[in-house]
């Protein structure tokens, strides 16, 4: 159905259709001639002839077909017959301008042509009866511009940070931030993302250092072990040596016990070392833990950040689009280049009892009895 229009047809083809108004001069008789607009009927209505249908032909048909009708009805035998359009019929502007409605025609019109008759785009004159607070809309539009570009700011240091990236790449700033108030903001996300890769490097350095730490400690205590085993037996073996002395008589019994309970206290440091152990062996497997998981909760709390901030952006841009729409339909003008609302014209053209939809530029050339239909969008960047 969409066609685009490359190049409009001369005025000297186009049809006459009804509206248009023609001007017919007859050199041999001119009472016969006059102005005449095609009526409903598509029909022109002349001296002596009457109504002479002539919608849909063009004025070198209309033209043959006077001259004969005046020689058949036996007017005129030769008659030098002229015809031309008075007026041509209006072209119709709608949508999004000042003020929708006909617009006269004139050759050579272009959709520049047209919108600047209709009052340029924005919202039509009655529909803005309502009082709009223009400096609130614009407040409101460039806390939203600032709120973008804060928005983009921490999806760039968050893409950074996850990609254990050291500098972040700076966003586009919407042309409503001055430059100098977007550097400051990009500049401190920049620097927060220095201190939590800093901070992220410091944790694993300390986790490392811990489980050195413990290396260290099992390695003493498994060394303390051995020792502690070697006098362990020792001592078992004093003590049955001790024994058989007492049954012998040859040592009294007070020496047995101490003997005893020097090989008990051994038995229990020897415990006291192995829980030791255990223990250091479970801290240094909670440390190695935290360490290996630390990279995996990392990254995963960035993504939830990430898609938060990615949600925000959405909502920041969907608000400053309808905020950048309100100010262009109250047909205020917007302050930043990269916001300017961007003008879609769709022409409607009957063209050989068919209707053809043609997207059109500024420089489109226009025909009679187009019918334009304008729309806003709004582009904010980022």
């Amino acid at each position: 159905m969409a066609t685009f229009l490359a190049a409009a047809p001369a005025l000297g083809e186009i049809l006459v259709e009804r509206g248009d108004t023609l001007h017919v001069s007859v050199s041999e008789a001119p009472k016969l001639g006059g102005d005449s607009k095609v009526d409903a009927e598509g029909k022109i209505i002349l001296p002596q002839l009457g109504g002479v249908p002539v919608a849909g032909m063009s004025i070198e048909a209309i033209r043959a077909r006077l001259k004969e009708l005046l020689v058949r009805q036996g007017i005129l035998r030769s008659p030098t017959v002229l015809v031309e359009i008075a007026k041509y019929r209006p072209l119709y502007v709608g949508g999004k301008v000042k003020r929708p409605g006909a617009v006269d025609y004139e050759p050579g019109f272009t959709v520049r042509h047209a919108l600047i008759l209709a009052g340029g785009p924005g919202q039509a004159e009655e529909d803005r009866a309502a009082s709009v607070d223009i400096p609130d809309l614009h407040a409101r539009w460039k806390t939203a511009s600032y709120q973008l570009l804060q928005v983009n700011s921490r999806i760039a240091r968050l893409e950074a940070e996850l990609a254990r990236n050291g500098q972040a790449e700076p966003p586009v700033a919407p042309g409503a931030v001055p430059a100098q108030d977007a550097q400051a903001l990009i500049g401190l996300d920049q620097k927060i993302l220095q201190d939590r890769l800093a901070t992220w490097t410091g944790s694993q350095a300390h986790l490392r250092e811990g489980m050195a730490l413990l290396d260290l400690e099992i390695d003493v205590l498994g060394k303390q072990a051995k020792l502690q085993e070697k006098e362990r037996e020792l001592d078992k073996d004093q003590v049955e040596a001790a024994r058989a002395l007492v049954q012998k008589g040859l040592l009294p019994l007070p020496r047995l016990q101490e003997l005893q309970n020097a090989a008990s206290r051994a038995s229990r440091d020897l415990l006291d070392n192995q829980a030791y152990t255990a223990r250091a062996r479970q801290n240094r497997a909670t440390i190695e833990y935290e360490f290996n998981s630390a990279d995996t909760n990392w990254r995963i709390d960035i993504r939830q950040k990430l898609r938060d901030a990615m949600l925000d952006r959405v909502r920041v841009k969907a608000e400053l689009d309808a905020i950048s729409a309100q100010i262009v339909n109250a047909g205020s003008a917007l302050e930043d280049a990269a916001g300017q609302a961007r003008i879609a014209v769709v022409i409607y053209r009957s063209v050989a009892g068919h209707e053809e939809t043609i997207k059109a530029q500024m420089d489109t050339q226009l025909l009679p009895g187009d019918i334009l239909e304008v729309s806003l969008a709004s582009g904010v960047a980022g």
